[in-house]
């Protein structure tokens, strides 16, 4: 499995959070480019600001000495200057141009040029001064701007994951709605129905997807009862699969306590793989409401693990279905979205299991329920199931 299919399910679930955090990463990445060209330019004309009042006041200290050429004192004004934060180098001309001193770096992007006069006006020679044009405090502020980013998009992400765990999503109760005038993939009907007759399997058909049903703790039940008592059991909850088989053209492979399964052929891969799902959850919420009901008759309740596959090989999915979770529908990770799953179905990826297949291993996504739109027909026929084999239940709310 591709990190990107491992990871996928998670970013679907979370794809309103990635689009806030992205949202803000560009409103925030505005801001600073703006910010930071304004402070680039004012910085610019701060630092020109304070170079030229640097360049005049040493003018005026340096007008003499270059006047009668005192070069000792020219060179140890210079250094001195160069000392000074903002300058990096400074030239010192005669009133012909030619260069009488120098200190520090030759040349700068940021330079002034002032004349140097003496107190009576009279013109000594010129002062070169170069600034200080490295980008450190631009630098710093980038630094420090990104932080602060990482640091406002961590904390969105950890609100969002406080609020998921204070407030789990409830997806096993909805309340009653109308069911969609859309047409689903599974039969649209809401009144009480007969059992559908399934089409016959065509000939060369090949197993689209698969349903498999495996009993909680079944060697131990064997041990409890006789055959006779247990085979009852067996058949009545048989009976129920083959009513909700007939519902989802399913059609009946082993029976319940054989490695029970129903199989589907009706093409594409998607639609079948969704009849499956359909019926594995409808089967688990009867075989869940009945169980209150056959424990007061003191009958036998059984409780089951289901899976949801795709593929074909009947072996591998029996053994991916008893290594599920008791009462939950499983669905191989990589199949969700290769069968078109992840948008019909709700699911919590932080509860999949991983189990191994042979010589492989397989992530188990347990499915919650189906997407909001097919929960009202669900319930409609769960009700429906439940009055057929006489049993007492309040519609589910």
């Amino acid at each position: 499995m591709s990190l990107w299919e491992q990871w996928r399910p998670w970013i679907r679930q979370q794809r309103s959070l990635l689009r806030e955090l992205i949202l803000m990463l560009l409103a925030m990445l505005v801001v600073g480019v703006y910010f930071l060209e304004h402070f680039s330019a004012g910085l610019e004309q701060e630092r020109k600001v304070q170079l030229q009042a640097l360049a005049q006041q040493t003018a005026r200290r340096v007008a003499e000495a270059l006047a009668s050429e005192d070069s000792i004192s020219i060179n140890l004004i210079g250094r001195e200057t160069v000392q000074l934060k903002p300058v990096v180098g400074i030239r010192f001309d005669d009133t012909a141009g030619e260069q009488v001193g120098a200190a520090g770096e030759k040349t700068s992007p940021l330079r002034v040029t002032v004349p140097a006069a003496l107190p009576d006006g009279e013109l000594a020679g010129t002062l070169t001064l170069l600034g200080d044009n490295t980008l450190l405090p631009r630098k710093q502020i980038e630094a420090g701007f990104v932080l602060a980013v990482l640091c406002l998009l961590l904390l969105r992400v950890a609100a969002a994951l406080i609020q998921q765990r204070l407030q789990p999503p409830q997806v096993l109760e909805e309340p009653d709605t109308p069911a969609p005038a859309a047409a689903p993939v599974p039969p649209q009907n809401d009144a009480p129905f007969p059992p559908i007759a399934r089409s016959p399997v065509p000939d060369g058909a090949q197993l689209q997807a698969q349903l498999r049903l495996s009993i909680v703790n079944f060697d131990h039940i064997r041990q409890r009862y006789t055959d006779d008592a247990l085979q009852e059991v067996l058949a009545e909850y048989q009976q129920l699969l083959e009513q909700v088989a007939a519902l989802y053209d399913g059609h009946p492979g082993p029976a319940i306590g054989e490695q029970a399964g129903l199989y589907f052929y009706q093409g594409p891969a998607s639609r079948a793989a969704f009849s499956a799902l359909c019926a594995g959850l409808l089967f688990l919420r009867v075989v869940r409401l009945l169980a209150p009901q056959r424990k007061q008759a003191g009958k036998v309740s059984l409780e089951f693990k289901a899976l949801v596959t795709a593929d074909a090989d009947q072996d591998e999915a029996w053994a991916l279905c008893v290594a599920g979770v008791p009462g939950r529908l499983n669905v191989p990770d990589t199949q969700l979205t290769l069968a078109e799953l992840d948008v019909k179905a709700l699911y919590q990826p932080e509860k999949a299991q991983v189990v191994c297949a042979g010589d492989h291993r397989v992530r188990l996504q347990p499915v919650e329920q189906l997407a909001h739109r097919y929960q009202a027909l669900l319930r409609t026929q769960a009700e429906t199931l439940l009055s057929d084999d006489g049993g007492k239940v309040a519609p589910s709310k």
